[in-house]
């Protein structure tokens, strides 16, 4: 049996969830799981039921479908490696997905005992936590947004695949447009892109604007400041089709709805002291430009109030529940 536990500590420990663990932390959980097998089409979670288990997917993958109020349902692919489940017990509440195999799946489930043990290990918490986020985030209904020029966009917040869309050379930020965002000529890889868009929506918050076809076509965010919680510094891009539209100030509009719902008071901003179009935005809700280093300026200023961002009533509660509920989505 003690063979057998080792065996199963060894093989947990080679999964992207518990990189910061050693084989040894992982005893304990190795413990409290049994082995989980799934023929593709199983399903393994109803969404609605009681949360008594979670399960860690070694082999295969699983399809998470969660069927809205409205009617409409979002599906996702878990791979092998990741956790499913994790939300449920996290928020002691029902299952908020169906989770069904698409192939055959091994792995391990565990009950309260071993969820107790998982998060107890190094860094899984965090993770978990991230991961729940994102998911949930996933679920929210994408905003309609109407620019100026009559085109149709939709808000959401940013989700993990979209660093997939976002290193597609035909998404249409040209270089000049990637060096005023990144003061850099070099193209984002995919360390960056991760950070951009693996976000955990408290201390980074990324909005992404896409056309119909679900192209990301701008983004905007904050990132909370380590040292003072109630600073955060902004940034966004718009793909050079889309500028001109009034794409950028609706962008800024809605991270700084998003960010006064994450209780910061005070927006940060470097840019280039040649992007004029950002610093034009910003001038509006009263920045004081100083210069940072050679050919960088910066400002402070405090998140405006809701009746000085100019939107209608109803677009911007919306905006504001949205942000709320990937904010708080795992307390």
């Amino acid at each position: 049996m003690a063979e057998l536990i080792t065996q199963r500590a060894d093989h947990l420990s080679g999964l992207s969830v518990f990189a910061d663990c050693f084989g040894a932390d992982l005893y304990g959980l190795a413990m409290s799981l049994e082995p989980l097998r799934l023929q593709s089409g199983e399903v393994l979670m109803r969404q609605g039921d009681t949360s008594h288990f979670f399960a860690i997917l070694a082999t295969g993958s699983v399809a998470i479908r969660h069927e809205g109020d409205n009617g409409t349902a979002i599906d996702m692919t878990v791979p092998a490696g990741e956790i499913v489940g994790e939300i449920a017990m996290l928020k002691n509440q029902p299952r908020v997905a169906s989770v069904t195999a698409t192939t055959e799946v091994t792995g391990w489930r565990g009950g309260d005992d071993a969820f107790a043990e998982l998060i107890q290990l190094p860094g899984v918490l965090q993770k978990l936590v991230r991961t729940a986020r994102q998911r949930l985030a996933a679920f929210l209904t994408p905003i309609p947004v109407g620019m100026r020029d009559g085109t149709d966009l939709l808000l959401r917040p940013a989700l993990p695949g979209d660093k997939k869309i976002a290193s597609q050379p035909h998404i249409g930020f040209s270089a000049e447009t990637l060096y005023r965002r990144f003061m850099s000529f070099r193209e984002p890889n995919q360390e960056l892109l991760s950070y951009l868009f693996e976000i955990d929506y408290v201390d980074h918050f990324v909005w992404v604007i896409t056309d119909e076809t679900d192209e990301v076509v701008g983004d905007a965010r904050f990132v909370r400041d380590e040292a003072n919680g109630t600073t955060a510094e902004i940034a966004f891009i718009v793909a050079d089709e889309y500028q001109g539209r009034g794409v950028g100030s609706f962008l800024m509009k809605a991270v700084a709805i998003a960010a006064g719902v994450a209780g910061v008071e005070y927006l940060t901003a470097r840019v280039l002291s040649e992007n004029l179009s950002m610093r034009r935005i910003l001038d509006r809700y009263g920045a004081h430009w100083e210069r940072e280093d050679l050919g960088v300026v910066m400002t402070v200023l405090p998140v405006p109030e809701r009746k000085r961002i100019k939107l209608p009533q109803d677009l911007a509660d919306q905006i504001a529940v949205v942000a709320r509920q990937a904010i708080q989505a795992v307390g």
